[in-house]
């Protein structure tokens, strides 16, 4: 596999290095073409005026000196270009001009080969005069821009400064302007200004596209250090959505963009996590808190009864979020409805997350950005223990309350008070903390030509299981780049990440479950730190297995890339094609090892194994696109049509071995006779998906707005009769606040706009062949005369399955109040998916396994509210943004099948007419409180009338049959969340700010089972928390648990799924504090860099939460596609979720 992936980065950087060197080239080729053009002899007109059509058609903005443009005629038939560089060189040689880029939409006009424009500004101040021209809506009164000379005797005061941007980078081309004239300047290519104003009563206005205009009073000041903040409507006029982007304005959907500001600073391991509580409806939930374990993520809540993860789009090529360094995010757009996500057909039911990577800036100059946090976690929400005496006093009791003798005599539980109780094992194979650290360093930069960005990042977290160098380390290396030839833009973008993921041999929860029962009457170690055995724990030591017991390592290889060419063949029009594809590398290989312990009785029999296993795969992308854009009069129709093919493959090989040398996993003579010591097995997947697919936007007046979006995908994953499939939608909006009718109220009210959208979106998520029989074989699948026989079994075929398909209504508000410093959405949407497939119920005499078949339907519904509020009281700076949301859902039809799955005493149902996965069982009503209850309670089928005790539990006879059993048994909750939300307060004064976080779950249960609820439970019977010490007495009849029994040998009744097992795991969580401070320029510019900012930042701090069992409420025990492969969740058998306290700095060069 190594030499195999070598030869793929070979071939990527070989790829990339030509990439470079062609764009080079062709820069110098192009800066060579340029000729001298001589106007013509027809009509002329002035040349302002040439430039202000410029500026109204390409929706730029130039500004030049006055005297620059004045008296100077351009041909007024100058043939004019789509290419606006190229437009300006033909117009302004002929006149010695040239004009210099300083940003997307800002253009300088300069004298030709005159000094650069950081010498401009100065050079107007020094000769006493500013007559600096600006053209174009900078949000500044007309009198501020006017064009005037100002007397040279009229300026008294100079003043100097900086301004920079929200990421700490100097801002090019920022309009200076001292109120109430037309004095003023621009920002050089460092963010530096001087002006010199009429004296400290002079207000001087800081303006920039894109950005919050500021106004300060000069008084004795003479130096201005400043950051604007990002005007967010203005930023979020372009929204990136499916295959391209559209104006805020026009975009009919729900489509939620946020913005890397939203993730900065946050100590996340991956993107996964960054997402969490910052859209609403985006659901993240974590079943375990260790290195490297996976995440939930849905959109909108439970839709399907399989796999219920969204698509993920990189840069225009689906992916993955796991491989992906949080800080190269640029944008991510979340695509909720089908008006939005309908053009990507067969796998947009459940949602789209579009994420764009970070790309050069076309400023001329070069940017060096390095960010870093380090920190310790500590474990958080761990149960508690009780000491050992009270454990031998807890057990008698028990041990009678069951009608069985006590275990333990007076003088041994004196002796546990006097001695004192062992360390607990559960907090001995935990470290008290472990260190965690991100680096990341990133360089971009680029000219009108050629842009590119370069990054790098290294992520180590450390485990907090005690043993040797357990953890995650991440490694992630970018570089995107972007040439314009003409009117064809390239770009390239190649990305490898490396996670190496080292942990112990053996299953967590078997860990956690082993240490948390033990009771502290026993050591985990001797006085010569030998692993110790016990009669509880008579098979192996948690913490010997951890330091001594072997490990689990993985390597996983990520190359991602892509190449693209964009043609702007006319105005409007342009085609665009890209390949891109994805190489996956991974290698596991687990070392177990025999650990020698301190027998109690005998010792016990571990032997070596070993277990290596690879997987590679390989995802291609082809996709060929047409862009058409036009005004006509009052209208504007935008088109998009494409074609797309992709293809994927993979195979994995496995090898296991039993009985191997224990210090170095190498064959040893008894290696290879004994049956079972070796298996194998090979899996190979494949499958392809052709697609057509288009959009059309259409607008009036930019007023009433219609979309209409399509998706014909051919899947290989169906027989040809079902493999296409057709996927539209249509969308409607109207900007209210664009009628005549409202126009009085925009002041106050901003933009209205009243969006609907309706589709038929698609599910594939099946696997490759199930419209195929298959065969699958294996090693020693039985034994036979003492050896080990292969076998073989079947899958059988089901011709008909298909799509499953998503009808999708969205109702949707966006609006602004309060002079836009308030912008809220608020949407509801409901979704029926049809064609659910679901596993027909067959004989276990069977003796195969039978495909699934599509029958089911579910329902889901609900809203979603985000709100942003952006105050300044004086100089502090506020923001708070709020995202709150619910979705509930409903089976409507199952093929009129119940089935309940039981995990230990929980049990989940699936049956028409309730929520998907509902926990169910028996509802209680209080305790037994004396001998009569007893004799008047309905019969329980579970357990003998005449074992009732008081203390025991009291359960409601649902139908009146005078019988408790499984007919009374009626829906307890659901695990999954309700209520989603996540706040943000982000306030700054000077140079300092302060960053809160909050996120939320205001309704979900949690089932839990096994020792986190049951005292004493079987087999083990000694696992007793101090939450398990309000149980029922005579004296404490409202307690928290029933009276004290043992598991094993009990005569309760309560050891049955009910009521009292749930917990209301509705929680408040601070995900995250920052609290920072931003040098300020004076002493910047002395270190010689452009931002220095060094902040605390903490994960995870504080929650709020009713459950006191020591579980983390955000654990969820089930995966994406519903599985219940996190059972250990509900009896806290998991890695707790850790918090996080560290230091972090940015700095900009």
């Amino acid at each position: 596999m190594k030499p195999y992936l070598h030869r793929q980065l070979s071939y990527s950087l070989f790829a990339l290095i030509l990439c470079q060197q062609t764009a080079g080239f062709c820069q110098e080729t192009a800066s060579t073409r340029h000729r001298l053009e001589r106007p013509g002899a027809g009509r002329q007109r002035p040349l302002g005026d040439v430039l202000a059509d410029l500026e109204r058609k390409h929706k730029v903005f130039f500004t030049y000196e006055s005297r620059l443009v004045r008296n100077k005629l351009v041909s007024a038939d100058l043939p004019q270009t789509n290419n606006l560089d190229e437009t300006l060189r033909r117009l302004l040689q002929p006149v010695s001009l040239r004009s210099e880029r300083v940003s997307d939409k800002y253009y300088s006009i300069l004298p030709d080969h005159s000094r650069p424009t950081t010498e401009l500004p100065q050079r107007l101040i020094d000769g006493g005069v500013s007559s600096l021209r600006t053209t174009g809506t900078f949000g500044l009164a007309e009198r501020d821009v006017a064009t005037m000379t100002v007397a040279a005797d009229r300026l008294v005061q100079t003043v100097m400064g900086s301004v920079i941007d929200e990421n700490g980078g100097p801002l090019v081309g920022v309009s200076v302007i001292e109120r109430g004239t037309s004095n003023g300047t621009t920002t050089n290519d460092q963010g530096r200004f001087s002006l010199s104003v009429a004296g400290p009563q002079s207000v001087l206005v800081f303006s920039f596209i894109g950005y919050v205009r500021q106004e300060l009073e000069v008084g004795s000041r003479t130096t201005f250090d400043l950051k604007l903040v990002p005007d967010t409507k203005a930023l979020s006029e372009v929204v990136v959505v499916g295959y391209g982007t559209q104006r805020r304005a026009s975009v009919t959907g729900a489509v939620d963009q946020v913005g890397q500001q939203a993730i900065e600073g946050r100590p996340v391991t991956n993107m996964s996590q960054a997402l969490q509580g910052v859209s609403p409806n985006l659901i993240v939930q974590q079943g375990s808190g260790e290195p490297g374990a996976p995440l939930n993520i849905n959109i909108r809540g439970i839709s399907t009864l399989g796999n219920n993860s969204p698509l993920v789009i990189v840069d225009g090529i689906p992916g993955s979020l796991d491989v992906l360094n949080p800080s190269d995010i640029e944008s991510i757009s979340v695509l909720k409805d089908a008006g939005s996500a309908a053009i990507y057909g067969s796998r947009s039911a459940n949602g789209v997350i579009l994420i764009t990577t970070k790309k050069g800036s076309k400023t001329g100059r070069t940017i060096v950005t390095y960010n870093g946090t380090y920190g310790a976690q500590t474990p958080t929400l761990l149960r508690k223990s009780v000491e050992a005496w009270e454990y031998a006093m807890l057990k008698n009791e028990a041990l009678v309350n069951s009608g069985l003798p006590p275990q333990f005599a007076p003088d041994q539980i004196a002796a546990f008070q006097q001695r004192g109780s062992y360390p607990w094992f559960l907090t001995e194979i935990l470290k008290n903390q472990a260190p965690q650290q991100n680096h990341n360093l990133s360089v971009s930069g680029g000219n009108a030509q050629t842009t590119y960005h370069v990054s790098a990042g290294f992520l180590n977290q450390n485990s907090l299981f005690k043993g040797p160098d357990y953890g995650l380390k991440r490694y992630n290396y970018r570089m995107n780049l972007t040439h314009q030839i003409d009117r064809v833009k390239f770009t390239g973008i190649l990305s490898y990440a490396r996670n190496e993921i080292k942990e112990h041999a053996f299953n967590t929860d078997v860990l956690i479950v082993d240490a948390a029962r033990m009771p502290r009457t026993y050591p985990i170690t001797d006085s010569l730190g030998r692993y110790v055995l016990s009669p509880i724990l008579s098979e192996s030591n948690p913490l010997g297995r951890l330091e001594q017991g072997g490990y689990r390592k993985y390597d996983n290889d990520n190359v991602y890339g892509n190449v693209s060419a964009e043609w702007e063949v006319a105005k409007g029009f342009q085609l665009r094609g890209i390949f891109g594809g994805e190489l996956n590398s991974n290698h596991q290989y687990e070392f177990r090892r025999a650990v020698n312990y301190l027998p109690y009785v005998g010792g016990t029999d571990n032997t070596a194994t070993v277990k290596d296993e690879t997987y590679k795969s390989l995802f291609t992308n082809v996709q060929l696109i047409a862009n058409y854009d036009a005004t006509f009069g009052k209208s504007n129709i935008a088109a998009l049509v494409g074609a797309s093919n992709e293809g994927f493959t993979s195979e994995a090989n496995g090898l296991f071995k039993k009985d191997v040398d224990n210090d170095l996993g190498t064959d040893i003579s008894r290696t290879i006779v004994q049956p079972f010591s070796y298996n194998s097995n090979q899996r190979t997947a494949q499958n392809a998906l052709s697609s057509l697919f288009g959009r059309v936007n259409y607008s009036f007046a930019d007023k009433y707005i219609a979309e209409v979006n399509f998706r014909y995908d051919g899947s290989s994953r169906f027989a040809k009769a079902n493999r296409w499939g057709f996927f539209p939608s249509a969308a409607l909006a109207w900007r209210i606040t664009e009628e005549p009718f409202a126009r009085g109220f925009r002041d106050q009210f901003g933009d209205w706009k009243l969006r609907t959208s309706y589709g038929v979106l698609g599910n594939q998520n099946v696997g490759d062949f199930q419209y195929q029989s298959t065969y699958f074989n294996y090693a020693n699948a039985y034994a036979f005369n003492n050896a080990g026989v292969a076998g073989t079994g079947v899958t059988l075929a089901n011709s008909n399955i298909t799509w499953e398909r998503a009808q999708t209504f969205n109702l949707g508000l966006d609006a602004s109040v309060w002079r836009n410093r308030v912008t809220f959405s608020l949407d509801y949407f409901n979704k029926l998916t049809k064609d659910i497939l679901i596993t027909p119920s067959v004989p276990g005499l069977y003796g195969g396994s039978v495909p699934n078949y599509n029958a089911a339907q579910v329902r889901n519904e609900g809203w979603e509210l985000a709100a942003t509020l952006r105050q300044n009281t004086g100089p502090v700076r506020h923001t708070l943004t709020l995202n709150l949301a619910d979705s509930k859902n409903r089976v409507v039809s199952v093929d009129g099948k119940t089935n309940i799955n039981y995990i230990g005493e929980l049990a989940i149902i699936l049956r028409e007419g309730l929520p998907v996965r509902s926990y169910y069982g028996y509802q209680s009503n209080g305790y037994l409180q004396n001998l009569e209850q007893i004799q008047t309670e309905p019969r329980h089928s579970f357990v003998s009338q005449s074992d009732l005790r008081p203390g025991d539990v009291r359960y409601k006879d649902q139908n009146g049959d005078g019988v408790i059993d499984e007919a009374d048994r009626v829906v307890l909750g659901n695990p999954f969340p309700r209520y989603t939300y996540g706040i943000t307060y982000n306030v700054g004064w000077k140079g300092f700010d302060v960053n809160v976080f909050v996120q939320g779950v205001g309704q979900r249960s949690l089932f839990l089972r096994g020792e986190a609820v049951e005292a004493f439970h079987g087999p083990y019977q000694d696992a007793i928390f101090k939450h398990q010490t309000d149980y029922w007495t005579p004296t404490n009849p409202n307690a928290t648990y029933p009276r004290l029994t043992l598991g094993g040998a009990s005569r309760n009744n309560w050891g049955v799924g009910s009521d009292r097992f749930l917990q209301d795991a509705a929680y408040a969580r601070l995900k995250n504090l920052q609290i920072g401070y931003t040098l300020p320029g004076r002493l910047t510019n002395k270190l010689g860099v452009s931002r220095f900012r060094i902040y605390y930042t903490g994960q995870n701090l504080i929650t709020l939460t009713r459950m006191q069992v020591g579980i983390d409420p955000e654990a969820t025990e089930f995966d994406n596609s519903l599985n219940s492969t996190r059972g250990n969740v509900n009896s806290g058998r998991v890695y707790p979720n850790p918090k996080f306290n560290g230091l972090g700095v940015d700095i900009s060069f």
